[in-house]
Parts: C-alpha cells; sequence; structure tokens
C-alpha cells in the first residue's frame, strides 16, 4: 500500500489506548514522524478510536483488514485465549501489515504500544519470541515504552541505537498516567480494550457463524446486534429490539433475505440457506421471539414487500 504522503518515516499502530497513544507521541519528541494506522474489522472497530486520535490531535489512518484477518481467526498458529481471541497471531498479523506498508514506502521502522509482561499472552517473554518468530522483518520493529529492555532481548532495529527509550515492566501505570500529563493527552480508551473477539456471547456465536463458513463482513457486524438461531443446513440473525431490528436493515445488503410480520410489530430476521423445512422452523422462531400465535405464519414476509 503506497502513502501518497512523504512526510512519514514509519508506520505506528495505534489501538487509542495510552500506551499507543504515549508511544507515538515519544516518537514524535524524538524527531520522528510515525503514520498512525488503526486496523479494522468487525471485531474491532475503529468509531472511538477515531474520537480519542482526534481529541489527542492525531491523524488517523485506517484501513480494513477482514478479508485477511478471516483467515488468521480460522486458524491462529497459537490458537486462542479464554474464548475466540488469537491475541499472539493477532498482533503477528497486524505487525506485518504495517511491516508491509513500510517495505511498500521504505519507511524505517514499526512500532507499537506494547508494554514487557503487561499482558499475559502477547506481552510477555514468551508471547513476543512467538510473535517475533511469525514476522517477515525482525530488524524494523520497536516498542517505545519497553525498548530499554527488550533491545537486549531481541534484534534491535539500528535508527534507534543511539536514542534513549522506556524501560517499562509490567501492569503498573504509574509512569505512563506522568507521561500522559506531559503529552497533554485528553482522551484514551480503557486497558480492557475492545475486542470482541474475548468476550464469550460474541465468541460463541462466531463460532456458529465459522461453523457455517460464511465469510461475508457484513454478516459478522451484525452479531452483536442479533440472537443466532441455528438449524439444520441453515442459519439466521433475529433481532431483539427495535434498536437491533434497525441495525440489521442498515448493516444489509440487497441480496439478503429479511423478514418481518406484515405490521411490523416483532422482529427482523434474515435468513440464509435453501433449506425450505429449515425457512419454515425460521418463521417458527420469529413468531416464538414475537410472541405470537402460529396461524400468522404465513404473515411472515419479506420486509422490502411490507
Amino acid at each position: 500500500m503506497k502513502i501518497k504522503s512523504n512526510l512519514y518515516d514509519g508506520v505506528h499502530l495505534f489501538s487509542g489506548g495510552l500506551d499507543s497513544i504515549l508511544s507515538y507521541f515519544i516518537l514524535k519528541e524524538k524527531g520522528y514522524n510515525p503514520l498512525p494506522v488503526f486496523f479494522e474489522t468487525p471485531f474491532f472497530c475503529s468509531d472511538k478510536v477515531k474520537i480519542i486520535a482526534k481529541n489527542n490531535r492525531i491523524d488517523l489512518l485506517v484501513i480494513n483488514i477482514f478479508k485477511e484477518y478471516i483467515k488468521i481467526l480460522k486458524n491462529p498458529v497459537y490458537g486462542y485465549g479464554k474464548n475466540l481471541n488469537p491475541c499472539i497471531d493477532c498482533k503477528a498479523f497486524m505487525i506485518n501489515e504495517a511491516i508491509d506498508i513500510a517495505t511498500d514506502n521504505s519507511f524505517k521502522y514499526v512500532s507499537t504500544g506494547e508494554v514487557y509482561n503487561q499482558r499475559p499472552m502477547s506481552q510477555t517473554l514468551s508471547g513476543m519470541e512467538k510473535i517475533e518468530k511469525l514476522l517477515k522483518r525482525k530488524d524494523l520493529l520497536i516498542r517505545p515504552l519497553s525498548h530499554e529492555i527488550l533491545k537486549e532481548k531481541f534484534k534491535e532495529n539500528v535508527l534507534f541505537k543511539e536514542k534513549k527509550f522506556f524501560s517499562i515492566n509490567g501492569r503498573k501505570r504509574n509512569l505512563q498516567l506522568e507521561l500522559a500529563k506531559k503529552f497533554n493527552i485528553k482522551d484514551f480508551s480503557t486497558p480492557s480494550g475492545g475486542c470482541l473477539l474475548t468476550y464469550r456471547e460474541y465468541s460463541q456465536k462466531l463460532k456458529t457463524f465459522l461453523s457455517f463458513n460464511i465469510e461475508e463482513e457484513r454478516y459478522f457486524w451484525m452479531i452483536k446486534h442479533c440472537r443466532i438461531v441455528k438449524f439444520k443446513n441453515s442459519i439466521s440473525l433475529i433481532g431483539r429490539d427495535k434498536t437491533d431490528n434497525e441495525n440489521l436493515i442498515k448493516l444489509s445488503s440487497k441480496q439478503d433475505k429479511i423478514y418481518q410480520i406484515d405490521d411490523k410489530k416483532g422482529p427482523v430476521g434474515i435468513f440464509i440457506g435453501k433449506d425450505l423445512n429449515d425457512f419454515i422452523s425460521f418463521k417458527m422462531e420469529m413468531l416464538k421471539y414475537s410472541k405470537r400465535n402460529q396461524n400468522l405464519l404465513e404473515k411472515i414476509k419479506k420486509y422490502d414487500e411490507l
């Protein structure tokens, strides 16, 4: 991917968290000009991150990586966390995406806001070693907040050989909060992050989707706005309230089979499949969740016909 501007000398993985913002400003203070990038999928959305970047005077580039990411999600080298979160593979994948941008534009580094021993999977020595094994280039990476520790453990980017950074280790955030005041950072996301793959309910619904080999991106945006009902050969998404209904319609495309009871008093449902028996079961589910009589079965019609 070619970047039109020639102002940048590196790529910075921007998450909207405090460590990520600090790392960006630390590099700026030392005379570098990183390009802040947020890689977006339905599992981690850019809406709040864009606001955080704007509030901190950061010009953010958002890139959708869903098509490539779904392959990682289905078959991660290092498996999952407690739910469907492939943290090691995810971090390595994003760094590699940033490495590709850096290589395409002759940039000199890729930076992250990672802190040594802060997170149990991807930021321990073992986790970072696993990430390093998956990287296309190890010589480009820098983690400013823990650089002074990690440069002894991993290959150092020669660009920063004479530069002094930080030695932050562990989960305490006292120094980060002091630095936030120094850099006048006004807004940042909580340490728990916004990755939906770490949530049990979402992961369970996602597993059902993946078992049907569904890969159309719009459906993955819909998951958090519905209940999932699985049939023998088909699957459906059914709204739980008015807001869900509105979101399902908004996120759908012309190819989707959207249904609702003809008086529009009940859930919106999207049926994915061709099995006639499954479709009848789907309409029964629609009536069940609307608490309506089975005699209304034929009253369920395509939404665009209502």
